[in-house]
């Protein structure tokens, strides 16, 4: 019985081209194994199945199409080397052939969940900077869960993601007091504008402000803010601002002169 030759060529993966030679006729099993890392997507005729039985009846060529495991998350290892800076771990994500620029990487600080990369309509997470690190505020304001997004689309490894990919997310917890909220200026002309400054964005915001007698005057609210603008009320006087910042009560004071 005449023989026929079977190709089988495994795309994007540093293994050998394999040709077997069977007779006409035979059925034979085509099974694409697993890889560290990498995925099978189909087979050069179109079968998305890794494992399938064909059946020879001439020569013929099978290609193996595997992918990058690019839309697991998390996928990118981060590592700190300080209690305030973090950073992609470039020496593993290199390591396993992913290479782009420091303007491809963008820091994000989560709000609430996660947001989904491929959902922007609904993305709130707050955007942090780019590059490989990120350098976190050693006050109370850096506390929170962070993660770097990498867009490889253009990488220039020639990786089949064509699409983002997300490091691990940490947890940076600052080892020092909370920094109260901070009022500027305190010694103000009437309706001058004020900032009040150093704010949880993670808790809700509630400001109380009371005139010299212990009247209150105004109560502001503000949810997922570092700062707030305030107005100096319009007569002069002693006024005091409460900030209830979550569980943290602060009282401030300011005055308002002619």
């Amino acid at each position: 019985m005449k023989r026929k030759w079977l190709h089988i060529l495994f795309l994007a993966l540093a293994v050998p081209i394999r040709a077997i030679e069977v007779p006409c006729g035979t059925w034979i099993e085509l099974r694409a194994g697993s890889v560290d890392d990498w995925h099978f997507d189909h087979w050069s005729d179109g079968d998305t199945s890794a494992v399938r039985q064909v059946e020879v009846t001439g020569d013929a060529h099978y290609v193996a199409y595997f992918a990058p495991n690019c839309g697991d998350y998390p996928a990118l290892p981060v590592v700190t080397l300080y209690d305030w800076l973090i950073m992609l771990d470039m020496r593993t994500i290199n390591a396993k052939g992913y290479y782009f620029g420091e303007d491809a990487v963008t820091w994000y600080r989560v709000r609430g969940v996660p947001d989904q990369l491929t959902d922007g309509a609904s993305a709130d997470d707050e955007r942090m900077g780019t590059g490989y690190s990120l350098t976190i505020d050693q006050s109370f304001l850096g506390t929170g869960d962070y993660y770097a997004s990498v867009d490889v689309s253009s990488s220039p490894s020639g990786v089949l993601c064509t699409d983002l990919m997300r490091s691990l997310i940490v947890h940076y917890a600052s080892t020092a007091s909370p920094a109260p909220p901070l009022l500027e200026p305190t010694m103000v002309r009437p309706k001058e504008p004020q900032q009040l400054l150093r704010l949880n964005p993670n808790n809700p915001t509630t400001v109380t402000i009371y005139d010299i007698a212990g009247h209150r005057l105004q109560t502001l609210t503000a949810d997922g803010v570092e700062r707030m603008s305030l107005q100096a009320q319009p007569v002069a006087g002693c006024y005091q601002v409460v900030v209830q910042n979550g569980d943290q009560r602060t009282v401030l004071r300011y005055i308002v002169i002619k």
